[in-house]
């Protein structure tokens, strides 16, 4: 393309001195001789005009292809980000977000200064910083919100690309741009806290009876030496106490090892009704010692859930413990079990005739550690662990975990687990457990 340019130059270069010539070699009039010079300007003057048109467009030409080629690239980049992610330019106008940061801020953000839409100090600050020379800053906010959702945020300095700026020649280009990048880390901050105030929770439930025991002890020790009827008093709520902190941390193991098994998939078959029966036998001293009835309405001829023998042994004994613990003395607690209609799961319901619990309350009963009445609970020997072991047994096990209760109208537990495959329900002796190895839930 140049070299037909420069012949084009040379032609008429040749044209216009052949006409120069003429007008000298050839007898004119002056005036017309003048006319011709001038015609000879005109039409070099209009070349060179027509040329530098010519160029201005290829270079705007060669600009807009470059952005629409970077543009491009990236809204490739960045619609396929599930995180959201702002191109500012120096003035923190938004030049480009991608899917996430408009569905997060708005689609309107584009073409204004990110102020109007994200408002937080910390962002601006960052922002101000980088538009000053830093190169990047980092800070972390918390979006308003009903999740309130924490957000790692990284503020950088992109600069331009001098030599296209160069080649282009665009000198109106923005220096450099501003790269906001979100990073949502909600369930990482949420699990800190949960760590932290477990950590805090366990502390103070062992704090408790240890200080209840060196108490004791230093009474024993002391005052209380030689008065034995002290002594036996001191020493039967010693143990009570002892018994209490190995319960806890029993509960606090038992956790442990679930949570460590979650992923893996129970292979063993379960017959409820013996189970049941079982775990009945087992409570039936603390129903006893507050005058209540356990009614078992299990038929014996439900078909055997898939799960782990001993961890649903476990489900059962803390539902029908927290019904014979917290009901109203001398009242009836109910087991039944029933086939759902989709035959492919039980559903096991544990109720009792107490005083109910009220509608703020259920939310957060089985998360660790959460009482009602942390007293009442504490008295009856509770750890505040046994729904937490429920829930995350029945999450293991595939099932779902249902809590109906109001003040007044009793409390009912709905426990639905899946029941075993068809090929396993075909081997099952119809005892109360069968063993089997756990298997990873993805192969």
């Amino acid at each position: 393309m140049s070299g037909d340019r420069s012949l084009l130059r040379y032609l008429a270069a040749a044209l216009g001195l052949t006409f120069l010539a003429s007008l000298f070699l050839v007898e004119v009039p002056p005036l017309t001789r003048l006319l011709g010079i001038a015609f000879l300007v005109t039409m070099l003057l209009l070349v060179r005009t027509l040329e530098a048109a010519r160029a201005d467009a290829v270079a705007v030409a060669r600009r807009a292809a470059a952005r629409s080629d970077e543009g491009t690239l990236g809204t490739r980049l960045g619609e396929g980000l599930r995180e959201p992610l702002l191109l500012l330019d120096p003035e923190r106008r938004v030049r480009d977000a991608n899917r996430a940061a408009r569905a997060l801020f708005g689609a309107a953000m584009v073409g204004r200064d990110v102020a109007l839409h994200l408002r937080h100090p910390a962002v601006l600050e960052a922002i101000g910083r980088v538009r000053a020379g830093a190169e990047a800053v980092q800070c972390e906010i918390r979006l308003a919100g009903p999740r309130g959702r924490v957000y790692a945020v990284s503020v950088s300095r992109i600069p331009a690309a001098e030599g296209k700026r160069e080649e282009a020649g665009d000198v109106t280009a923005a220096p450099f741009l501003i790269l906001v990048f979100l990073h949502e880390i909600t369930a990482l901050r949420q699990a800190e806290r949960m760590r932290v105030e477990f950590i805090a929770n366990a502390s103070h439930e062992l704090r408790t009876p240890l200080s209840a025991l060196i108490g004791f002890i230093e009474t024993l020790r002391g005052p209380a030496k030689d008065d034995a009827a002290a002594r036996e008093r001191f020493l039967a709520i010693m143990d009570a106490e002892a018994r209490r902190m190995a319960r806890l941390i029993e509960d606090l193991l038992t956790l442990s090892r679930i949570e460590r098994d979650v992923h893996l998939r129970p292979r063993g078959q379960v017959v409820l009704r013996p189970l049941c029966e079982s775990v009945v036998r087992t409570l039936e001293p603390m129903a006893k010692a507050r005058d209540m009835t356990v009614t078992l309405d299990v038929p014996s001829d439900l078909p055997p859930l898939r799960g782990d023998p001993d961890q649903l042994t476990q489900v059962v004994q803390n539902l029908l413990a927290n019904a014979l613990k917290y009901a109203t003395a001398a009242t009836t607690v109910t087991v039944r079990a029933r086939a759902e209609p989709d035959a492919r799961s039980l559903r096991l319901e544990v109720g009792d005739e107490g005083p109910g619990i009220a509608p703020e309350h259920l939310p957060r009963l089985t998360e660790r550690f959460y009482r009602v009445d942390t007293a009442r609970s504490r008295e009856a020997g509770g750890t505040g662990l046994g729904l937490a072991i429920v829930k995350h047994v029945v999450a293991r096990h595939g099932g779902r975990l249902e809590i109906d209760s109001a003040p007044g109208a009793g409390t009912t537990v709905r426990v639905t687990l899946p029941l075993a495959d068809a090929g396993e329900a075909m081997q099952g002796t119809g005892s109360g457990k069968t063993g089997g190895e756990d298997t990873p839930l993805s192969s």
